[in-house]
């Protein structure tokens, strides 16, 4: 019977322990929405002009283009057909009615808003869904990143989470904690069991 009794008393005490994490950690569990649809923005200019730079074609890269902050780079043709695809898939797939719409600050993500012109949308932009910050590596051409940042494309390659860009930026670590700490956080205090979509960026999707 003594042996019962400590087991009992042993049950107890882990059922209390348990207990205490439950009510610590019961908003984090309980108050994350039900659905979170991410859809990266449309080719953007500063899209186009980089893929050409990466076949050796920097002819978009004028001094008037580079003196453009990527917040401001608008989407392309092409950009705004493949917000309007994007958008025809969403009503037939997503979960309908989407209750919370956020949206990136940066001019590519609000556009790409308004051609998914989904029902009921009442987007609110949401400075914390921010594109990475690349620093001085940030609308530059390929061969330009190859000579000058070197060093950083080898720490980069070494440490793919950790690493910084030139001229200071965000690490891949860096851009998680702002998401959780900003966004996430955002989302379990104010979108409890609604249905989210938000219009962001790559690398804010894969930190995501």
């Amino acid at each position: 019977m003594q042996g019962l009794g400590a087991k009992v008393a042993k049950f107890k005490k882990y059922y209390i322990i348990l207990l205490l994490l439950f009510f610590k950690y019961k908003d984090a569990i309980m108050s994350l929405p039900v659905d979170i649809v991410l859809v990266r923005h449309g080719q953007s200019e500063l899209n186009k002009a980089g893929k050409a730079s990466r076949k050796g074609d920097n002819h978009f890269f004028t001094p008037e283009f580079r003196n453009t902050h990527s917040r401001n780079f608008r989407l392309t043709d092409l950009g705004i057909r493949q917000a309007k695809v994007a958008g025809e898939w969403l009503k037939k797939n997503a979960p309908m009615p989407l209750d919370r719409f956020y949206v990136s600050d940066y001019i590519r993500a609000k556009e790409t808003a308004v051609y998914l012109d989904l029902p009921q949308a009442e987007w609110r932009p949401e400075f914390s869904l921010r594109e990475r910050d690349m620093a001085l590596m940030d609308n530059c051409p390929e061969d330009e990143k190859r000579r000058l940042f070197a060093l950083e494309k080898r720490q980069h390659e070494i440490d793919p989470f950790f690493s910084y860009p030139a001229g200071g930026g965000e690490s891949i670590a860096a851009l998680c904690h702002r998401l959780k700490t900003d966004f996430v956080s955002h989302l379990a205090r104010e979108c409890s069991s609604k249905k989210v979509i938000a219009i962001c960026h790559g690398h804010v999707m894969r930190a995501l």
